[in-house]
């Protein structure tokens, strides 16, 4: 994937006042923080380990690359959701249909299953559940995988996602009223709590 180096830099950080960089913003730590979370997208997307690890490597790769470009956003964590995205979107046009890999499958339906507590009676619902994820729209899968699998608060959701946390909320709201239709019940619970830290 290419990095447009001549896009205009959106909001520079400040240091002491100064707009700059961010000198404390290094590579390493900025990947070992928000790792998990596109390896998460990538193992609900992909359903494979193996593959998920590729797309992460991807993402790293590009962000190497232009490091000094992306410590300058204004929220780099969203540029790298963003990044992401986009190679989860390459790899899913070039790939068979999805062969969820047991743990694959089994990792992201016991994170929801503290959402649908008690909703999911056979391995059927699990597969629908599952299937219902893939199909939310992006916005909204998004906010799931990152609340659900990872437990991330609204707040942090919204610096990946570069989205107001009124916006989460609502994301949220209309992803679980997409998936209780889908499950054929009135309504799933939040039972994370949309608010929760």
């Amino acid at each position: 994937m290419t990095i447009d180096r001549s896009a205009p830099v959106r909001g520079a950080g400040t240091v002491g006042g100064e707009a700059g960089p961010r000198p404390d913003l290094t590579y390493a730590a900025f990947c070992a923080t928000h790792q998990p979370a596109w390896h998460a997208a990538a193992l609900t997307r992909t359903g494979s380990r193996a593959d998920a690890a590729l797309v992460v490597e991807a993402v790293k790769g590009d962000l190497a690359r232009c490091w000094p470009q992306v410590v300058r956003f204004e929220e780099p964590a969203a540029y790298a959701w963003r990044l992401a995205n986009r190679h989860i979107a390459d790899w899913a046009s070039g790939a068979e249909p999805v062969a969820v890999e047991a743990v694959t499958f089994e990792a992201v339906i016991g994170a929801f299953k503290q959402v649908a507590d008690g909703l999911l009676h056979s391995e059927a619902d699990e597969v629908r559940l599952y299937a219902a994820i893939l199909e939310l729209p992006d916005r909204q899968r998004d906010v799931v995988i990152l609340r659900y699998l990872l437990g991330l608060n609204v707040k942090v959701i919204g610096a990946y996602l570069g989205r107001p946390v009124a916006t989460v909320h609502s994301n949220l709201r209309h992803a679980r009223e997409r998936l209780a239709r889908r499950l054929g019940i009135c309504e799933l619970p939040d039972r994370g709590g949309e608010s929760a830290p």
